[in-house]
């Protein structure tokens, strides 16, 4: 018998024998008006349906991912179709995801790999999604949603335990680091002269566990380098996107738009280690400089300063030494809080995906501090995980918000000099206390002192968008698509705001299909309709924004901290308009 490789999606009503109880003509028809829409999701994102009897639904994905996406989008429209409706018109699925080997027989599929799909699907929450470990470690960072553990399972028929994860469809914390992309939206036609991309450094060394030390240690190297503005340095999120890409350095290049490539390897063992560093024109492929550092971990600062050094001379030319020691900012005397701070960080890029990963990274920043209390940048790293774990809450926990807000006040106090300080006391002063010019203030400074971090200039830009400058909250977002030709949520969601306001609607809905997971930006697709006068299916977008945010109107306004309370009004007017229909 034939077997392959595949995705298996279960999918069946919650409660559907007492609904059909009550009334069986009715049940159906609900369900078959769920099944059309349920049936053309699947087929929208390549599933094949292999298995259809009563309330449930068996299909089979090429893709992981495709079949996650299809599940989310599911959920997120039986919930729109429940809204509004009565207690018995409304109809709740729940969803399993396994991925596993099967066997093929005529147009069917069996297996465990089956048989644990719906077992997963029976331990789902109502209206959610219950993916097995595998699926998770395929899925998470890809996909916009987050996860809760649900532990070792054990399945009906099934003779072991299987490790599984409910997708939480409300995206928790704020993404510092964003989802992998796949596709290139920016296309860079003109390469400036100091335009620059640092890959992900190898790990060289038997231990697997020090990738956390080589993405950091990459990471602060390109931070540096972003730190000149003679420099054009592209943003971590696209260049680390190669990291096991077979890709030729020049096909690098016009991918990135950049002339030069530094790439490199990273070699610990115990106290020692070797760092290779390179840097090759994309032109030619030609190595225009390269070092061997042996050093022990506590001079990895120096070989980092060495490395920026050298790389700005190459490409910039004569370069004055003072200038260069000013862009650095403070480091800590001891190397167990700078390896904290790393592990810390590879947990935060994670905190969206689970709460324990915030929670650990908050442990690990504590640990840091510990190790070294005047170390600011872990004070500022603690700020960020302690606001991140308070989105993860249900009820709020003020102490939270407290805490977070002594440490960043200690961190600005310790080393003034560090972006990520003033990017998230910016944060602080625009979303807590509605103080505009000292958010503004310190998201300008974050910005000069580190002008090609993507990250500080979308939080950058939002800040902008609530001041009411939509003009140059534009323009500095073409400037990150620039610095991220791969792009992301984060830069197409402000995008779509900028154009609303700006009333170039067409442009708008270009940026609305760009995002891969909308929630807030479902509002304005709904007025962007509006504006266009297709009101039928504007009011379906408000209905669908209201279902994915949890959010009314009035909750979504006060969301919304604009500058000028005009701009609420109009929202507000306009939202009730739609409503009204």
């Amino acid at each position: 018998m034939e077997r392959k490789l595949t995705t298996i999606f279960a999918s069946d009503v919650v409660g559907f024998s007492k609904m059909m109880g009550i009334d069986e003509q009715k049940t159906l028809e609900i369900l078959q008006e769920r099944r059309e829409v349920i049936d053309k999701i699947i087929d929208d994102f390549g599933g094949v349906i292999f298995g259809s009897a009563g309330d449930s639904v068996i299909a089979e994905f090429s893709s992981p991912l495709k079949a996650a996406e299809a599940a989310v989008s599911v959920q997120k429209a039986m919930k729109t179709m429940n809204q509004d409706k009565k207690e018995f018109e409304q109809m709740t699925f729940r969803v399993g995801i396994n991925i596993g080997d099967v066997m093929v027989s005529g147009n069917n599929l069996f297996g465990d790999a089956v048989n644990i799909a719906a077992r997963l699907e029976a331990e789902a929450k109502p209206s959610g999604i219950c993916v097995s470990n595998t699926v998770f470690d395929m899925i998470n960072r890809k996909i916009m949603v987050s996860f809760e553990n649900a532990g070792d399972l054990d399945l009906k028929n099934i003779d072991y335990p299987i490790k599984a994860f409910h997708v939480l469809q409300q995206n928790k914390g704020t993404p510092r680091f964003t989802q992998d992309s796949e596709k290139i939206h920016t296309i860079v036609n003109d390469k400036e002269s100091g335009s620059v991309a640092v890959l992900f450094f190898k790990n060289l060394s038997k231990d697997e566990d020090q990738e956390y030390f080589c993405e950091g240690f990459s990471e602060d190297l390109l931070s540096m380098l972003s730190r000149f503005n003679k420099l054009v340095v592209i943003s971590s999120h696209a260049s680390f996107a190669y990291k096991d890409k077979n890709k030729s350095f020049k096909d690098i290049g016009n991918d990135l738009g950049v002339r030069y490539i530094i790439h490199g390897s990273v070699r610990k063992l115990g106290s020692k280690m070797r760092i290779n560093a390179n840097l090759v024109s994309t032109e030619n492929e030609g190595r225009i400089w390269s070092k061997n550092f042996d050093l022990s971990v506590d001079e990895v600062f120096d070989v980092q300063d060495k490395i920026a050094d050298e790389i700005v001379t190459t490409i910039v030319g004569r370069v004055e030494a003072d200038h260069l020691n000013s862009l650095r900012t403070k480091r800590p005397d001891n190397m167990a809080a700078y390896d904290l701070v790393l592990q810390g960080l590879e947990y935060a890029k994670r905190g969206n995906v689970m709460k324990e990963n915030t929670e650990k990274a908050v442990e690990l920043f504590e640990k840091a501090i510990d190790v070294e209390p005047t170390y600011a940048r872990a004070h500022a790293w603690r700020a960020c995980s302690l606001s991140n774990l308070a989105d993860w809450e249900d009820k709020p926990r003020p102490e939270l918000a407290e805490q977070a807000f002594k440490s960043i006040n200690l961190a600005l106090d310790l080393d003034p000099s560090e972006p990520e300080v003033h990017r998230i006391m910016g944060s602080i002063k625009l979303w807590r206390n509605r103080d505009y010019d000292s958010a503004e203030y310190h998201f300008e400074k974050a910005k000069e002192l580190c002008p090609s971090d993507v990250f500080i200039i979308s939080r950058y830009v939002n800040l902008l968008i609530y001041l009411g400058n939509f003009e140059k909250a534009l323009s500095e977002l073409k400037r990150a698509l620039r610095l991220d030709p791969f792009s992301h949520d984060l830069l197409f969601g402000p995008e779509l705001v900028c154009y609303f306001w700006l009333n170039d609607y067409s442009a708008a809905l270009k940026s609305f299909f760009k995002i891969k997971m909308p929630r807030t930006h479902l509002f304005y697709y709904a007025m962007v309709l509006f504006k266009k006068d297709k009101l039928e299916p504007a009011k379906t977008k408000l209905i669908e924004a209201e279902v994915v945010t949890g959010m009314n109107i009035d909750s979504f306004i006060s969301s919304e901290p604009y500058k000028d309370k005009n701009i609420s009004k109009v929202l507000e007017k306009d939202l009730n308009k739609i409503k009204e229909l």
